[in-house]
């Protein structure tokens, strides 16, 4: 059996679609439901968000021991370090990181997990290293999010343990959410859980990018990767003047609430987390206006990145779509990989399932 057809039919394998169909769904449903599309393009599943950090002990001792993220493996290169994290869901558990095994799992597995980017040296360098997005002119990425059952007493805790904070739960127009800073200025957004689902533990709830025409993001993220669109809001001009989307990758058949506050409770009800595209309403009609991919100075956020069961066929798809590429599956030595530029010049990585590397 080759590589690809092994790592298909683990994907499809009982136990994990057992771990798919058993994450829930909020029970308070909508009378108006949209039947969602059946099938994902190349069964595409949202693998990884990646961060490049300065000090990778820091960085781990930040999302590990604080946010109770578990190390799933890691890869030692001569320049540079990798290091996958995760909130797994309750019950699941990966085998030891460093082994085949946990390279196996984190290569098939339907979850997501971020991605810490070391390069070597950094940790020795002065003051910040990284920029976390969100400084003009610069912004495109804004934040990753971690979900928890009391906003308030998570901020408390991590306060008293050395976190610094951008927005607490009582500060602003927004009560009851709060923005920490990690070790390297990125800022982690957190979130109240539906009571129903309480877990006395974080887990990671979304990725946040900033996008300038949300009409062809949409098409890049929903029509050609499968993602759905969970949840909706738009703010008008005396409030921000923007709008969120919240997608994410669900079962075929799955229904999705129409009305905005059932669909929040919709996604809140997630183990798993939501891609937040954030559109500024009017950059779409602005010919000069672009968003800052993370990989030209300042660097900082790196991509997001899916798994999918046919690599090659998912780049000559895409590329037939108009779709650019910083890096093709035949370029550079990593051949179960590629790059793929967004319609904002986000990296997007494309993962062979079952890759090894």
């Amino acid at each position: 059996m080759t590589a690809v057809r092994l790592a298909t039919a683990l994907f499809r394998s009982p136990p994990l679609q057992s771990c798919l169909r058993s994450l829930p769904v909020p029970k308070r449903l909508s009378s108006t439901m949209t039947t969602i599309a059946a099938q994902r393009p190349y069964n595409a599943s949202w693998q990884q968000t990646m961060l490049r950090v300065k000090d990778p002990e820091a960085s781990l001792s930040f999302y590990r021991d604080l946010l109770g993220f578990e190390l799933i493996h890691s890869y030692k290169f001569d320049d540079f370090s990798l290091y996958f994290i995760a909130t797994l869901p309750e019950g699941v558990t990966c085998p030891n990181p460093g082994t085949k095994e946990a390279e196996q799992f984190l290569w098939t597995m339907p979850y997501t997990c971020l991605e810490l980017t070391h390069n070597h040296g950094t940790e020795k360098e002065e003051g910040q290293v990284y920029d976390s997005g969100n400084n003009e002119p610069k912004r495109g990425f804004g934040h990753v999010a971690i979900y928890t059952n009391d906003v308030y007493q998570a901020s408390e805790q991590l306060e008293a343990k050395g976190v610094s904070f951008k927005k607490r739960p009582d500060e602003g127009r927004m009560k009851g959410l709060a923005f920490a800073y990690d070790p390297d200025g990125y800022w982690v957004e957190i979130i109240k859980r539906e009571p129903a689902l309480k877990q006395d533990r974080f887990t990671l709830s979304q990725t946040m990018l900033r996008v300038k025409d949300v009409e062809k993001s949409l098409n890049f993220y929903r029509d050609c990767l499968g993602m759905t669109v969970c949840r909706e809001r738009h703010f008008p001009k005396d409030k921000g003047d923007f709008s969120l989307y919240f997608l994410a990758h669900l079962e075929p058949g799955t229904k999705v609430p129409t009305d905005p506050e059932e669909a929040n409770t919709f996604i809140k009800g997630f183990d798993f987390p939501v891609l937040e595209l954030t559109h500024n309403h009017g950059t779409e009609s602005d010919p000069n206006f672009h968003h800052h991919d993370g990989n030209s100075e300042p660097r900082g956020f790196g991509h997001v990145g899916f798994l999918v069961d046919d690599l090659e066929t998912a780049c000559n798809e895409l590329e037939a779509k108009g779709y650019s590429f910083k890096k093709k599956p035949s370029e550079g030595k990593m051949h179960s990989l590629a790059f793929v530029y967004d319609p904002d010049g986000y990296w997007v990585e494309l993962i062979q399932r079952g890759a090894s590397f």
